[in-house]
């Protein structure tokens, strides 16, 4: 290329690549270059010397060529390009007609549903198939290395049944590094940009035994299993080694569709691109990098392999690396012509000044360019990353390194680097750290969820908007079932059907369950094609759906489907998102399926020691309720109970047993059967209690219980003790509250031998006794005394309004009882809670 620079610059040696020549293909002046391209005949079939080969390759490696019998092909899969297909049948239908063409795999419209989120190049339209002395004129006028390496990709998969293909360059060390591919995968790229030259892998074979070699996807499946979803079952790759004379410089990787098979044709074009690749590429990097020097030679002839100048050169062209030198004192710019087009600027329009390529960086990162030149004054060292503002006002992120050259007074004089884009691995990058970000955030909000509820809750509210989705719909196994959990976004219409969908055996939650992966539908029409069915059809409005079977280690949990407003073409982000939060979702709805059969369980256990209901008191109406937590997945110790007496009374119990678990359930239920064993012999109040502590101790549980018992006597006389519980409320007729002062003592549990002092007082008629436990008032968004002072209120309001009213008018109890355990005053639910309320009756 030609050096951009000020006048006398072409005599400054640069540290970049040389200028270009004009594309020599061959000629009297020229013995290095191959045969003059106009002089190349097609060869014969018949007659073409076929791939090299080891004589005797070892026995442990398979037989060179391809596979003799590959899987049969299916209809839908036959190569345009083979002979076989040159006729088409008269039976197929006819390719004018719209109607009968089929799914167009271009239109999100009419393709295929099984090959939705699939990528593009399975697409790709057939190019005509070039001649091969069409494509050996095309390989042999490359003038340099880049186009070289792009021509050779083209030839390669035009006319051919190919699905992509990539070239590697072996080093000096002999490992082989990616110089070029089109239509690879991303991840695999990654994976596999260096490969060992002892690896087992078909690229490393056939370099090293410098032969042709067929692979397939199952092996490689077999091989590395995590890479299994960026890998095609359907498609097989051969490999040719890059050969000059007795020399492999690499390897071409092709790969292409297993149903089509390669022909011979199709061999002859793929060795004739490795061949010509190989020589001409040597040829093109012996005319650059040897300049005036013609006798440097391109390879080391001790080892064959490329020189150093020679990779260099290599690595530079296949990474779009630019090269730069800076004359520090004139301000003069050279760039070579890579450099020059990652600007996007055109070779004739660059002038060599500061000035352009300031004006050529993002107006936000010239301070940080600036930071970095001044910086490298000092230290010799220049990097940079940096955006260029192409003329049609795209951004580009470019990264550029440096060394300042001194002069012989230690001042700088020139800088050379190297400059290269790096928008697209930003890009990349940004979309992981969006992809972790948004798995961070739904795992943070199923991480809090601890019941199936809670789980679809996280899913409606957080997942949903997240995924640009506007309905979802949860399907749980239920002995062999699928049954509706949830639903956010459907019509009320819609929802009996959408209940009968998840027994369909040959609906689409069954068909994904049955395929282990989500089914992608990128249009409705695509969907309707996969399932006909009028009874399958998807609510108005729904346009693109996906259905993700649920699974975990124990088995299936269910499905989910995900519902869009708009047609989605679910690109690989969105695959990979969607993936995620199946797995996150099927393991959160397992450990929440668990942790609700065993809360169930526990609270039936818990259930069976409460009174299931409550003896009458002549003259009295008693109401009660008992609330479980609503947080965690273990019950408490809380418990009520009434004992009525011979002489018309009764005693009222109201406790609760320290901790949450199925131990403090069990000390609840031993203790509430003494006391009722006690209550029996005749004791009352304080020795009742009394009694109760030496239970408790006796159990040495280490655990302790709160407790309250309140002894009624016609026609209204109270006995009130208490150890360590919450005074109870006692409500007048006129809806005044008053806390009763009863004396306090310690916790059942603490000492064997506590005494508890006995508060007398009265009920009046219409008057009404709370008794509560601490999940009543102890909560920590509010302090004790505002939340007794809210029930305080509530129970006033209540009563006051109750007494207003006529007898056959008048509230039951049990509607206070529920209002005192409502969200209103229970919410967010830290702690079980337990009421007890005794009126008496108004008199008349």
């Amino acid at each position: 290329m030609a050096v951009q620079g000020s006048p006398g610059s072409e005599d400054r040696p640069t540290p970049h690549s040389p200028p270009h020549r004009p594309a020599d293909v061959g000629g009297p002046t020229d013995p290095a270059a191959p045969p003059n391209p106009e002089a190349v005949q097609e060869p014969d079939p018949a007659n073409r010397t076929p791939p090299r080969a080891k004589p005797d390759p070892p026995p442990e490696q398979p037989t060179p060529g391809r596979p003799t019998a590959p899987p049969a092909a299916t209809s839908d899969s036959v190569n345009p390009a083979s002979p076989d297909t040159a006729s088409p049948d008269p039976t197929d239908p006819d390719p004018t007609d719209p109607d009968a063409a089929g799914p167009n795999p271009t239109d999100p419209d009419t393709a295929d549903p099984d090959t939705a989120g699939s990528d593009p190049a399975e697409s790709r339209a057939m190019a005509p198939r070039p001649t091969l002395r069409e494509s050996v004129i095309r390989l042999l006028s490359c003038p340099d290395a880049d186009t070289l390496l792009a021509t050779a990709l083209d030839v390669a998969l035009a006319g051919i049944a190919l699905d992509a293909g990539a070239v590697f360059i072996a080093d000096a060390d002999g490992w082989l590094r990616l110089a070029g591919h089109r239509g690879m995968d991303t991840d695999l790229i990654e994976r596999f940009s260096v490969v060992a030259p002892d690896s087992t892998l078909p690229l490393a074979t056939a370099v090293r035994e410098q032969r042709p070699v067929f692979g397939m996807a199952e092996e490689l499946m077999v091989r590395y299993p995590d890479l299994g979803e960026h890998l095609n079952v359907a498609m097989d790759y051969v490999v040719l080694p890059l050969m000059v004379d007795d020399r492999s410089l690499g390897g071409l990787v092709v790969r292409f569709a297993r149903a089509s098979s390669l022909s011979t044709e199709d061999e002859q074009l793929l060795t004739m691109v490795a061949d010509v690749f190989a020589h001409r590429l040597e040829h093109l990097l012996v005319l650059e990098l040897s300049g005036p020097l013609a006798a440097v030679p391109a390879a080391d002839s001790a080892t064959g392999r490329l020189s150093r100048r020679t990779r260099l050169e290599l690595a530079m062209s296949s990474g779009n690396i630019g090269a730069f030198e800076w004359d520090i004192g004139t301000g003069t710019l050279i760039w070579d012509e890579r450099t020059v087009k990652l600007f996007g600027i055109e070779s004739d329009d660059f002038d060599s000044r500061l000035s352009s390529f300031e004006n050529a960086i993002h107006p936000d990162d010239r301070a940080a360019v600036q930071q970095a030149i001044a910086e490298s004054m000092e230290t010799g060292e220049y990097h940079v990353i940096c955006r260029a503002v192409w003329p049609d006002g795209s951004d580009h992120w470019l990264e550029a390194k440096g060394k300042v050259e001194r002069t012989e007074d230690d001042e700088p004089g020139n800088m050379v680097g190297v400059v290269w884009d790096i928008t697209e691995q930003r890009e990349r990058e940004a979309r992981r750290e969006a992809r972790r970000e948004f798995v961070l955030r739904v795992t943070s909000a199923f991480a809090a969820a601890l019941t199936t509820q809670e789980v679809l809750a996280a899913m409606t509210g957080t997942v949903l908007p997240e995924l640009g989705a506007h309905a979802i719909a949860i399907h749980l196994e239920h002995d062999g079932r699928l049954l509706l959990a949830g639903a956010a976004g459907y019509p009320e219409e819609t929802m009996e059907r959408l209940r009968l969908l998840g027994a369909e055996g040959d609906g689409p939650m069954a068909a994904a369950l049955r395929a282990q992966h989500p089914l992608f539908f990128r249009t409705r029409k695509e969907y309707v094609q996969r399932f006909p069915a009028h009874r399958f059809r998807p609510s108005p409005g729904h346009q693109a759906l996906v259905f993700m079977p649920l699974a975990s280690a124990d088995g299936t949990v269910g499905t989910c489907l995900i519902s869009y407003s708009e047609p989605r073409a679910f690109g690989s982000d969105d695959q990979i998102i969607i993936a995620a939060v199946g797995s996150i979702l099927a393991q959160s709805l397992a450990r929440a399926r668990l942790s609700d059969l065993f809360r169930h369980r526990m609270t039936e256990l818990q259930e069976l020691m409460m009174p299931r209901t409550l003896d009458q008191l002549a003259g009295f109406e008693i109401a009660a309720r008992y609330l479980p937590a609503a947080e965690g997945m273990q019950v408490g110790g809380d418990w009520f109970d009434m004992m009525p007496r011979d002489d018309g009374g009764a005693s009222f119990v109201i406790g609760d047993v320290q901790g949450h678990s199925a131990q403090a359930a069990g000390v609840m239920g031993q203790l509430r059967t003494a006391l009722r064993a006690h209550a029996s012999d005749g004791y009352r109040a304080e020795h009742l209690m009394a009694r109760g502590n030496q239970t408790l101790w006796g159990l040495d549980t280490e655990r302790f219980a709160t407790c309250c018992i309140v002894d009624v006597a016609p026609p209204g006389s109270l006995q009130i003790v208490r150890a360590g519980h919450p005074s109870p409320l006692q409500c007048e007729p006129d809806g005044t509250v008053r806390e009763l002062d009863v004396p306090g003592a310690l916790p059942l549990g603490y000492a064997p031998d506590d005494r508890y002092p006995v508060f007398h007082g009265q009920l009046q008629p219409g008057a009404t006794l709370l008794l509560y436990t601490d999940g009543l008032v102890d909560r920590p968004d509010r302090p004790y005394d505002q939340a007794v002072a809210a029930v305080s209120t509530a129970l006033g309001q209540w009563v006051r309004e109750a007494g207003e009213r006529g007898a056959d008018t008048r509230p039951d109890l049990e509607e206070l009882a529920h209002l005192l355990v409502s969200d209103a005053f229970t919410a967010p639910g830290y702690d079980d809670v337990a009421v007890l309320l005794i009126r008496r009756l108004p008199l008349g």
